[in-house]
């Protein structure tokens, strides 16, 4: 087969049936001892997979499939002695019963190991129906992987849900119509038309959007469906799912989840902006310790920004570059460092993380791993934090909700960077909307 390897369910190995249909090329190959017919197909129309079935085959896969690291082929014909022909059904959940089933014949690593391998194959036939399906194989892992069995019976009812997982709308629309769902689902089905709109609103929040107008969704909505009737139907059919709210004064559609992202984020920006006048006189006496550590002057624009990031819970340093910003935070982190706060300095990648260190000299990390990490909390030894995000005009909207909700309330926040420059890949552009609100402290340098 001439197919890129993440395109398959499993990587192909000693043992295993595969089945393969589409062109092929059929070629004499001389093997020196014998003549073989090598059958070669380029870009498969349909790939599966199985494991074998009968006890010789199976015993001799598991003796020698790597991914049942620790079981040769004596246990795994002890396996088959003892299971038959309910060898696969035994495997297909790791309960306590069978394990203790099969602790009669394996030791506790054995049997872990024996679950860890098989995971991989018993979602083969999963695997197999949506390769029939035109699914592509990348889809299909992370289905599986993220979200288990589950989804793939979500799908055999509703195919056009993989709009969720990636997959357009038109592909989905041709996968219907050619398979079994066919007589399940017609033009107007809700569901259809659910998915119409959710794809049109996509294409909308993927260009940086947070909301939308119907003049914006409806010439994608009519691409799609092909008829006005369906179309007014999608938006009734959308309004009443909640897949959006109509604004009623602006008459601006807004996507829920992204509104819903929005509120949480502003809520908390609004909480912390209400926390003003905290620059009291050990604040002071800190910062003029950081100051007076300084080689050079600080100039008087520059003496405002660091005073304000300490006087107000969330704050902001803007301007292009060379204006200083870095100055600015380098001071105000050694004042907030030596008031007691642990300094959390994040940047969203890891080159401009180390460069962001270098600058300040404090402990900084990618947002993604700061994500990854436990979430920020005050505590008994570390009562006061503070974080610091650099760069943030990259930042969006999905980026400050998952913060936001990464770090406990009392967290102070600065940002950093120039709302007019490196703008957000995602949806919602947070900087320069905390600039423009002129809600939030802001100090911007030139």
């Amino acid at each position: 087969m001439k197919i890129a390897p993440e395109k398959i369910p499993v990587l192909p190995a000693i043992g295993q049936h595969w089945t393969v249909t589409g062109k092929r090329d059929v070629a004499q190959v001389d093997t020196g001892d014998y003549e073989m017919e090598q059958h070669t197909y380029d870009s498969p129309e349909s790939i599966q997979c199985s494991l074998p079935e009968n006890g010789e085959q199976l015993i001799r896969f598991i003796g020698k499939e790597k991914d049942f690291k620790g079981i040769g082929e004596g246990k795994a014909r002890a396996l088959w002695d003892e299971l038959g022909e309910d060898f696969h059904k035994v495997l297909q959940d790791d309960t306590p019963k069978t394990r203790k089933r099969l602790r009669k014949l394996l030791s506790d690593d054995s049997i872990s190991a024996l679950f860890e391998g098989y995971k991989k194959y018993k979602n083969l036939s999963h695997c197999n129906w949506m390769s029939n399906h035109k699914i592509p194989a990348s889809i299909q892992q992370r289905l599986l992987k993220h979200h288990g069995e589950n989804s793939v019976r979500a799908i055999k009812q509703n195919p056009y849900l993989l709009i969720g997982f990636g997959m357009k709308f038109e592909d989905i629309d041709l996968l219907v119509q050619s398979n079994q769902f066919k007589n399940k689902l017609i033009n107007n089905d809700p569901k259809r038309l659910s998915a119409a709109l959710e794809f049109s609103i996509r294409k909308e929040v993927e260009k940086g959007h947070t909301y939308t107008s119907q003049e914006s969704l409806r010439p994608s909505l009519l691409k799609l469906l092909k008829d006005t009737e369906l179309v007014s139907l999608a938006f009734r059919k959308g309004y009443d799912k909640a897949q959006y709210i109509l604004h009623p004064e602006t008459g601006t559609y807004h996507p829920t989840a992204q509104l819903l992202m929005e509120s949480v984020v502003a809520k908390r920006l609004k909480l912390l902006a209400s926390k003003t006048e905290l620059l009291d006189d050990r604040a002071k006496a800190a910062y003029d310790s950081a100051k007076n550590e300084l080689p050079y002057e600080i100039l008087q624009k520059q003496e405002v920004a660091v005073v304000t990031c300490l006087d107000n819970a969330v704050s902001c340093i803007t301007g292009g570059a060379g204006t200083g910003k870095t100055t600015v935070l380098r001071t105000a982190l050694k004042a907030y460092h030596q008031i007691g706060f642990e300094v959390h300095a994040v940047a969203l990648s890891g080159r401009a993380a180390m460069r962001l260190h270098e600058s300040i000299g404090f402990f900084t990390s990618t947002i993604a791993k700061l994500l990854r990490d436990e979430p920020i909390e005050p505590s008994q030894e570390k009562p006061n934090h503070l974080l610091v995000i650099d760069e943030a005009s990259m930042i969006d909207i999905p980026t400050m909700y998952r913060l936001v909700n990464h770090i406990h309330p009392s967290v102070r926040i600065i940002f950093t960077g120039d709302p007019d420059q490196l703008p957000p890949i995602g949806c919602g552009k947070v900087l320069a909307d905390i600039v423009s609100s002129q809600s939030i402290a802001n100090t911007e340098l030139d």
